[in-house]
Order: C-alpha cells, then sequence, then structure tokens
C-alpha cells in the first residue's frame, strides 16, 4: 500500500491501477538514455576517466539547454574494464535491461569489434569517439555504427605526411598486439615504405607490458632513427619512461601515432620534442574550441584531451541528428538524418560519410614544446592536412 501510494504521489495522481512497467515505460519515454560502456577500473581506466569528464560536460551542456527534443538527457555508465566479453555482456544489459539506445565511451578496438556487429540485433547504435581499428568502417562495418574519430590509418597518414620531407630514413613501428596498434604500424609501414622510407623493424608487445627492455635494446640495435609507436593507455608512460633510462630517446626519434596531453602530462618534461598526429588538442585555435576549452577547465579544472573532447562532439552530434530526425526512438530514422551530414566541431566542420560513418576530417601533427602561456609543455601544432588528404577512399584504409 505504502508503496501504491507513492507511485501515484510521483506521477501526480495517476491511477493505481497502472501497473509499474508501464509507469517505467512512460518515464523512459520522458528521456533520453545514452549508455557509456567505458574502462572505469583497470590498465586502461585513464580512458574512462577522460571520457566520463567529456560526458559530464556534455550532459550539462545539453541538459541546460532544455535537453534533447525537449527530453533531458540521462547518463548511465557501466564499467567495461576493456575487456570484450565483458563489455558485450555490459552493453547487452544497458540495452536491454536499462532501454538505452545510444552507446559509447568504449576504450579498445577489440571492444568496439565484439559489440559492433551486435547493433541491429539490439536495435541500438554504437558511437567510436577512441576506437582507432580500421575493420570497424571496413571489413565489419555496419549502418549501426558510427566513428567521430580518426582511425589509425588516418594518424599514420598525417606522420608519414610530415615525415616525407624529413631526412630521416629508417624507422621502427611498435605497436600493442592487438587490432589498433598492429593496424597503426602495418598502416604506417606502407605508408613510409611508398614515400622511399625503411621499416627496419616492427614488434607487437602485449598490452601490459611492464618490462620493455627487450623491445628498446632492439630498436636501438636496428639503426633506426625513428620509432613510431601505437601503444594504448598506461603503456606509453610505462615504455617512455624506460625508453629514457636506456637513453633511446637521445638517440631515436621518438613519434607517436597519437600525442595526447594525458601522456605529456604523466611523461613531463622528457617528452620534450616528440611528435605525433593527433585527434585533438586544445590548443586548436577555432572560437569554438576556446570556448570549450574555457567551460571544461571551468568544470573539471583541467585542459581536455582528445577523449574528453571526442566523446563531447560525438554525442553532441547525435544530438544534432536527432534533432533532425525528430524522434529518439526511431534508429532508422536517426542513422538517415546523420548520414552525409555536416557538424560543426570543435576544429571545425566535419562530414559524417554515408558510405562507411566514418567522419571525414583535416589531422594535425603535433609536438610536445614549451609555451610562455603554460607552465607545462602542450601539444604544438606543427601543421594541419586537409580532410581529403587524411581521410581513406570509402570502406578501405587506402589513401590513393
Amino acid at each position: 500500500m505504502k508503496r501504491r501510494k507513492f507511485l501515484m504521489v510521483a506521477v501526480g495522481g495517476i491511477s493505481a491501477s497502472v501497473s509499474l512497467p508501464a509507469l517505467l515505460r512512460a518515464q523512459t519515454q520522458n528521456q533520453v538514455k545514452i549508455g557509456i560502456l567505458t574502462a572505469l577500473s583497470g590498465a586502461q581506466a585513464i580512458y574512462g576517466e577522460q571520457t566520463k569528464r567529456g560526458v559530464e560536460y556534455f550532459a550539462k551542456e545539453v541538459n541546460a539547454r532544455g535537453g534533447i527534443l525537449g527530453k533531458p538527457v540521462e547518463i548511465i555508465y557501466e564499467d567495461s574494464v576493456a575487456d570484450p566479453a565483458t563489455a558485450v555482456r555490459k552493453a547487452q544489459k544497458l540495452v536491454e535491461k536499462d532501454g538505452v539506445k545510444f552507446l559509447t565511451g568504449l576504450s579498445m578496438s577489440s571492444e568496439a569489434l565484439a559489440i559492433s556487429p551486435k547493433g541491429p540485433e539490439w536495435n541500438s547504435l554504437l558511437i567510436s569517439n577512441i576506437t582507432g581499428a580500421g575493420a570497424l568502417t571496413t571489413t565489419a562495418f555496419n549502418r549501426n555504427f558510427f566513428r567521430i574519430n580518426k582511425s589509425a590509418a588516418m594518424g599514420a597518414r598525417v606522420t608519414s605526411l610530415y615525415l616525407q620531407d624529413s631526412p630521416m630514413k629508417r624507422f621502427y613501428g611498435l605497436g600493442n598486439d592487438y587490432a589498433y596498434g598492429r593496424d597503426a604500424v602495418a598502416s604506417f609501414s606502407k605508408q613510409a615504405t611508398a614515400l622511399g622510407k625503411e621499416i627496419v623493424g616492427t614488434a607487437f608487445p602485449p598490452v601490459g607490458t611492464k618490462d620493455y627492455a627487450s623491445y628498446i635494446i632492439r630498436i636501438k640495435e636496428s639503426g633506426a632513427q625513428g620509432c613510431y609507436f601505437a601503444l594504448t593507455g598506461g603503456d606509453v608512460p610505462i615504455f617512455f619512461k624506460q625508453a629514457l633510462q636506456f637513453g633511446l630517446t637521445r638517440d631515436v626519434k621518438m613519434i607517436l601515432e597519437t600525442l595526447d596531453n594525458k601522456y605529456i602530462d604523466q611523461v613531463g618534461d622528457a617528452m620534450e620534442g616528440t611528435i605525433g598526429s593527433t585527434r585533438y588538442a586544445y590548443t586548436i585555435d577555432t572560437p569554438k574550441n576556446q570556448k570549450f576549452v574555457a567551460g571544461f577547465h571551468a568544470m573539471h579544472n583541467v585542459y581536455p584531451d582528445y577523449p574528453d573532447a571526442v566523446v563531447y562532439q560525438g554525442l553532441d552530434w547525435l544530438a544534432q541528428a536527432i534533432e533532425k530526425a525528430g524522434t529518439a526512438d526511431d534508429l532508422e530514422k536517426i542513422i538517415t538524418a546523420w548520414e552525409d551530414s555536416t557538424y560543426e566541431g570543435l576544429e571545425g566542420s566535419l562530414f559524417m560519410r554515408k558510405c562507411d560513418h566514418q567522419v571525414v576530417q583535416g589531422g594535425y601533427m603535433t609536438e610536445a614544446a614549451r609555451d610562455p602561456k603554460f607552465p607545462h609543455l602542450v601539444p604544438k601544432i606543427l601543421t594541419h592536412y586537409s580532410a581529403e588528404r587524411v581521410t581513406p577512399k570509402c570502406r578501405t584504409e587506402n589513401f590513393d
């Protein structure tokens, strides 16, 4: 009786004969639920922490302006632990139990590759904000998947273009032993070789490697002038600090597939001079990014990194697609509205390609450098390449 009275008060006098499931369905229809499936614990938790910050900034902003289609946004978090099996189980819970139609936040490409095929079956959308495996928009593509970020091949493309006129001729490739690491090294090797460079060796340590000594020795003995590495999360500072101890950073140019702010923060001054492509940098000089950086810093007291920024962009673009479709429930209408749409992003205009749901965007090459306006190293922008040069041909990882 107490429970029934509570429900009557909560819904403003609705008849007590209305069942609890009906009430819950009514409440769900008045919200837009978004599931954030990310690594909140474990070795890749840094990605989850950053993703969560970007989501919180989006939720505060979108609800302050009245939600989506006049409905408030509800965020539901689940910890994927960066494990594909756990990610699939948690994603299914979000869809089937929590009534979520929109999933984002995954930290690892292996998770996305496991979940993406489930989208049509679950009638849900999976939105990539950092996963870089090429297969997601090529061989494993389906219409319930959208990638808001650059792929690993796009990052390798930016780096290859930058190194084209470099006097460095010999390179070593180091990538984590999973889809992203292997994709990035393979793409860089192919593109660098086409430019007349030599790949003198490659290696693929497991995710979570603690001792890189044997890999560092191989790189030193290879005669490489530059080391291109596509490591993930906590592996980057571990490798970099050990490389510094062995003198590798003195003798070999360090080149990151994506030069993230978190790596600069974790490694510190020893990273000065390291170069790499980036999926986002808070130093990008556009009015929208300046506003975002100021608001984000005021909220979190840190500068945004690429997971922060790209998950924000992805959700904001999703909101735009839902508004255009006029529904938060009909996925076919939302997909159609999102395809071949443009979005004014933090770095400029972005385009969502219909044929493979890969965002078409330019690419920045950056360097960990000093700036008199900051007490620490910043991702200094060295150059920018147009979207036409950086985005591969549809459903491929080829650029020519």
